[in-house]
């Protein structure tokens, strides 16, 4: 199994994605969720799977103009 922290912030032109934890794991969209389903599509390039794989989404918390997520794969 494996769990990211993915961050969402909110900016004046649409949402920045990321999981700070991998390096140039990050996307941008005019909306939240176009951003993380491109920010998973981008993650499943760096661990070498198909698009679409299977993950779990959770809400965390919410911090100002930014989003916490965790995001787990379980192989």
């Amino acid at each position: 199994m494996l769990q990211f922290t993915v961050l969402v912030e909110k900016g004046i032109d649409g949402f920045d994605a990321s999981i700070p934890s991998i390096r140039e794991c990050a996307t941008w969209a005019a909306r939240e969720e176009e951003a993380l389903d491109a920010l998973l599509d981008r993650l499943a390039y760096f661990l070498h799977r198909e698009e679409g794989f299977k993950h779990q989404l959770d809400y965390m918390r919410r911090e100002d103009e930014k989003t916490y997520y965790k995001l787990i794969i379980r192989s």
